[in-house]
């Protein structure tokens, strides 16, 4: 049974009033502290609050799961793209960095076997209840401590034990977990009938905080926002549910905090809904940002922060201060005819220790215009002359001073140099060619601080000499020395077709690196891998191992075709180190197709499994 407890709050003074409308439709920003950066880059946010809209308890174990929608309507599940038009304008993509096959370059002898290998939750109308059939792609949220591991998919979380055992009363819906409501109109009466009135869920992450003992969840809910398409019928509404766990068991109550992701109307009197759940933590916040996509075509990007002792402890008294619009207006390659540097998904960290202090770092991909060249990175054409390169490093202080009467918090924004990127076009896999999602250059998974060195990762096309009309797709991982932005960045990818995306990373305590990661070609079923890269080297080499063969292609029927010509995958893996000796994490593959009418997954033949290695 769930049991919730909700407590209603005023709302809280949220930013001043917008002037100076730019083309975005977000109000003129004003520069931000810079440093270490390229002459001539400006860095420039506004100050904004997520309000609280309700704090309540949840006890989610042993919730009965919803029946699924009579909807087959699969329009909200498109992906939207801050830069660029889709996956399916990439496939014309012709350039690529080039790489060296390190990928295939035979056995990894820094990459152990697993410590533990069990399987996650699969694709099914169950799984996700809000359309009748399911839905695509599961996302991944992970959160692993010495004894359980928590598990989030689009729109299901369970609970297992390290040897993979689900534990009693789960999984969960979504709904549940997080004790959303059923969707009404302000009178009270139903809306969103055809998905029988379910909040619509989506994009969970998770983490495991070593440090208090405490597991943490996210995921958005939107509703009523033309750009997602989803429950146009009802109110607006943009809001981020963030739980953390009462103890160290996930079995027990959690403490659910919604927060009001919009602001309300910005310039031009634009709403503006939030993609892609962000999760990161330090020993003083928890932080979460968001993709503002517009009703009208606007978009920014949006960082907070909450106050993590009064979530443990279940209070509200703090706001969750923030900041919006992150840009770069000035720069050598900024010119009117690009336009200024408009930053997406601002990835906070997980932070495993205090080697940076209590200030919370933000990494983003500078992926497009490029603020020192002035390129596009591909998504316009311009082939490999249109390199992106670069990070934008925000780092926020003074997080949560003012919720004791102390300043505000400040942001600073920085550059950081890296290899150069592109965007990738689709991936290969048996039943059809370039159409399997890799998504864009956004760093997908979460970044993760230990020992004052900053790593993650994101996809980029690589030319590999195979010959062929386009790239593929690979991975551009990266680890950056936050005492003075100096960087280490190189290519991880195969030969031939095989494509290299979605790579996750997460490091030890002595520097050895693991990154999981997806592989999939046209001899090579949808599976994933990962490989450890022990400290000093210079790069990942070799296959490393599998932790899931592909057991088919992916929907084979429809990917490919003028139904469907890219089909979506990821949208972003997860890991996690327990803090007593094993990194987690949780990849996907593609499991056994049995036909678009068969119950339970329909031919949405997704597949998670869980793995982790013995590490320090």
């Amino acid at each position: 049974m769930v049991v919730v407890i909700r407590k209603r709050l005023l709302a809280v003074a949220s930013i001043g009033a917008v002037v100076g409308a730019l083309a975005t439709g977000v109000a003129q920003a004003t520069p931000a502290a810079t440093s270490a950066s390229p002459p001539g880059l400006t860095f420039t946010s506004q100050p904004g609050v997520a309000n609280i809209v309700a704090h309540y308890v949840v006890s989610p174990a042993g919730a009965p799961h919803h029946g699924a929608s009579a909807s087959t309507d699969e329009s909200p599940l498109a992906a939207l793209w801050p830069k660029g038009h889709g996956a399916s304008s990439t496939k014309s993509q012709s350039a690529g960095e080039n790489g060296s096959n390190n990928g295939s370059a035979g056995a990894s002898s820094a990459t152990p076997g697993p410590s533990s290998s069990f399987i996650g939750q699969q694709g099914s109308a169950t799984t996700c209840s809000y359309f009748g059939r399911g839905c695509n792609p599961p996302d991944m949220a992970l959160g692993a401590s010495p004894r359980f591991v928590l598990q989030g998919v689009n729109t299901q979380w369970e609970v297992l034990d390290t040897a993979g055992n689900v534990q009693p009363g789960w999984p969960v819906s979504a709904q549940n977990f997080f004790g959303a409501p059923n969707v009404t109109n302000a009178d009270g009466t139903p809306c969103d009938t055809a998905h029988q009135s379910q909040p619509f869920l989506s994009d969970p992450r998770a983490l495991y905080d070593p440090a208090d003992g405490r597991f943490w969840a996210a995921e958005l809910q939107v509703e009523g926002s033309p750009p997602f398409g989803v429950a146009l019928d009802c109110p607006f509404k943009s809001v981020y549910y963030v739980s953390v766990s009462q103890t160290s068991n996930p079995n027990g109550k959690w403490n659910v905090y919604e927060f009001e992701m919009s602001m309300g109307p910005q310039a031009n009197g634009q709403l503006y809904g939030a993609d892609y759940t962000q999760l990161g933590i330090n020993s003083q916040a928890v932080y979460f940002s968001g993709n503002m996509f517009g009703d009208q075509g606007g978009f920014y990007a949006e960082i907070f922060e909450a106050n993590k002792t009064q979530m443990e402890k279940g209070l509200a008294h703090f706001t969750a201060d923030g900041f919006f619009n992150l840009r770069i207006p000035i720069g050598p390659g900024i010119t009117p005819a690009t336009g200024p540097f408009l930053a997406d998904t601002v990835q906070p960290t997980i932070n495993l220790d205090a080697s940076n202090g209590n200030t919370e770092s933000f990494l983003d991909t500078l992926d497009g215009p490029d603020p020192v060249t002035g390129h596009f990175c591909g998504f316009r054409g311009g082939g490999f002359s249109d390199s992106c390169s670069g990070l934008a490093r925000w780092d926020m202080t003074n997080a949560i001073a003012h919720d004791t009467g102390g300043p505000a918090p400040t942001l600073t924004g920085s550059y950081v140099p890296t290899a150069p990127f592109l965007v990738s076009v689709p991936a290969n896999e048996p039943s059809c060619n370039l159409c399997i999602d890799v998504l864009d250059l956004r760093l997908t998974a979460t970044p993760v601080i230990r020992n004052g060195i900053a790593y993650g990762a994101w996809e980029t096309a690589i030319n590999n000499g195979n010959n062929s009309s386009h790239p593929i797709p690979g991975i551009e991982w990266g680890q950056v020395n936050l005492a003075d932005n100096s960087s280490q960045t190189a290519y991880y990818n195969f030969s031939g077709d095989e494509a290299a995306s979605f790579g996750t990373l997460m490091p030890d305590a002595h520097g050895n690196v693991t990154m999981l990661f997806e592989h999939m070609g046209h001899k090579v079923f949808p599976e994933t891998r990962y490989i450890v890269k022990a400290t000093g080297d210079a790069n990942f080499s070799g296959a490393g191992a599998l932790l899931k063969a592909g057991e088919s292609s992916y929907r084979p029927t429809l990917c490919g075709t003028k139904v469907i010509p890219v089909c979506r995958w990821g949208d972003y893996e997860a890991a996690s180190f327990d803090g007593s000796g094993h990194i987690w994490f949780s990849g996907e593959y593609a499991n056994l197709f049995q036909g678009v009418n068969t119950p339970p997954a329909f031919g949405r033949n997704w597949g998670t499994w869980i793995g982790a290695i013995s590490a320090s």
